[in-house]
């Protein structure tokens, strides 16, 4: 595929990732006013986060690693009606696996929350109990709606796996909007359970329109699925391995004050907002194009298509992660700081924003590097480092939260992150051979010297001027804030990026 024809595809993905992220951000910022950084929100954190965590595997592990790489083999070789097979039979093995799976959490749910938050109070954990147990059934069908998107992704169709995020988004506020102070906490663990359904089913209508629906029959095997479960397993416990970061942080900081880690929840959520609109959307774009480079065995076009997917996340999230560290305070104010959220709760997530930010890059760059062992077929490698990073993190987070108290486990994720994007790179380069040093060090050099730049502006801005001219107690003039500070980020990094790297603007976006 063509460098204009990935752009394209990255604009389609990255504008509905937008939408999504805009829908998520309007449902954090009804969870921030109602409950604040307060004991409830710290119980929907934990009890959340398994049933989230588990529904993020499954898409991990069906649509990053498993079936576009299958499904575009099948496809590459004319042979669409095998899909329908494997399409069925992944539905009837994987129905009945969750099913046993959601009973077993239920009945084990008091211990695996006791495990989650040591350190939580009675109240607390009844809560969190509560959540966990009425969360569980959206893993099955955000289950079934990643199968939707690996197969849509197969063909090439990027738009409609990223409207059922928007339609998951858009129910998740709608319910928790009016019925939070009705239900309490619990609204939104009702409200994943009803957009989970919403976005498998809008998923499902395009799936069939396609003529891969599934069709009712009692076949449980395929020549497909020992592929399919070699391929899967590694991935499910690399990705598990991942997510172990988020639970040590909750671990550690289910030992501190109780608003910990409301504040820590708050603040990798915003500092998701750019990598799920670009990051994300440009590993998901070249992944099929990097498993044809591997299936054609054409050297060229997968290193020219890497260098090119590093350049274009580089380009866009080295001054996101300066910007963030620059304006985090104004933008958390804007987006939360209302009803429950008072001025020291974004004061709290900010400071952990402010590190989070510094991990934006490496956790951009893993994105795309795990693709080139994901198209190889290789998913135990990604597993191995991810276990080194887990490791690290652990023992990096027992001695910084000692030192820093929440901030330090912020400190220690973003130092993970590193240390991980360093050893996949390392592994990439000699195993691969596909990265184009010099180009990607030269966009490297130039985004983060225009990003400086950038960044000590919009510092000294948010510091000296806005607070003169603006009453930054109003919804209002907080908005005017952050507008001005986007428009002239946006601007100062505009110019000089175009003047340090002209020729690298044209290759990466307009050719």
């Amino acid at each position: 595929m063509e460098t204009k024809r990935l752009f394209q595809n990255a604009g389609i993905i990255t504008f509905g990732a937008l939408i999504s992220r805009l829908l998520g951000f309007a449902r954090e910022t009804i969870l921030a006013a109602k409950f604040g950084t307060s004991a409830p929100r710290g119980a929907f954190d934990i009890g959340s986060y398994i049933p989230i965590t588990l529904s993020n595997l499954l898409v991990a592990g069906m649509v990053s690693a498993v079936f576009i790489p299958i499904f575009t083999k099948y496809l590459y070789y004319n042979n669409k009606e095998e899909i329908k097979h494997i399409y069925t039979v992944v539905v009837n093995q994987f129905s009945l696996m969750m099913i046993g799976l959601m009973v077993v959490l239920y009945v084990l749910s008091p211990w695996i929350i006791k495990i989650q938050a040591p350190g939580f109070k009675p109240d607390q954990y009844q809560m969190t109990l509560q959540i966990f147990q009425i969360a569980l059934p959206s893993v099955y069908f955000l289950g079934l709606a990643a199968l939707n998107a690996g197969t849509l992704n197969s063909l090439k169709i990027f738009g409609i796996p990223t409207l059922g995020g928007i339609i998951f988004n858009a129910i998740v506020v709608l319910v928790t909007y009016f019925f939070a102070d009705q239900w309490g906490i619990n609204s939104v663990a009702y409200a994943l359970i009803i957009g989970s359904i919403g976005q498998f089913l809008i998923q499902y209508i395009w799936v069939e329109k396609y003529g891969i629906g599934y069709r009712f029959t009692k076949q449980l095997s395929h020549p497909a699925m020992k592929e399919i479960y070699a391929l899967v397993i590694p991935v499910l416990i690399g990705s598990g391995v991942n997510y172990l970061a988020p639970l040590i942080e909750k671990f550690f900081g289910s030992f501190l004050a109780v608003d910990a880690i409301p504040a820590l929840g708050y603040a990798f959520k915003t500092s998701q907002f750019p990598i799920g609109i670009f990051a994300l959307a440009i590993s998901a774009v070249v992944f099929p194009t990097l498993s044809e480079n591997i299936i054609c065995k054409d050297h060229q076009a997968l290193v020219k298509n890497l260098s090119w997917a590093l350049r274009f996340v580089l380009f866009i999230i080295v001054p996101a992660a300066l910007g963030l560290m620059a304006i985090g305070k104004p933008i958390i104010r804007l987006l939360f700081e209302r009803g429950e959220f008072t001025s020291y709760s974004t004061l709290l997530t900010s400071k952990a924003l402010f590190w989070y930010s510094l991990a934006l890059v490496p956790w951009s760059i893993t994105a795309v590097l795990v693709k080139i062992f994901y198209s190889s077929h290789d998913t135990k490698t990604p597993v191995y480092v991810a276990l080194i990073t887990v490791l690290f993190l652990f023992v990096a987070d027992y001695f910084l939260v000692k030192i820093w108290n929440y901030q330090g486990l912020a400190m220690g994720t973003m130092i993970s992150a590193y240390v991980n994007v360093v050893i996949l790179w390392i592994i990439v380069r000699n195993k691969y051979q596909c990265l184009r040093i010099k180009s990607v060090l030269k966009t490297a050099v130039s985004t983060i010297i225009a990003s400086l730049i950038m960044a000590v502006s919009l510092l000294f801005v948010s510091e000296k001027v806005t607070p003169r001219f603006l009453n930054l107690s109003l919804d209002l003039h907080r908005a005017i804030e952050v507008f001005l500070l986007l428009v002239i980020g946006v601007g100062i990094y505009s110019a000089f990026i175009f003047v340090f790297d002209r020729k690298e603007i044209k290759e990466v976006i307009i050719r």
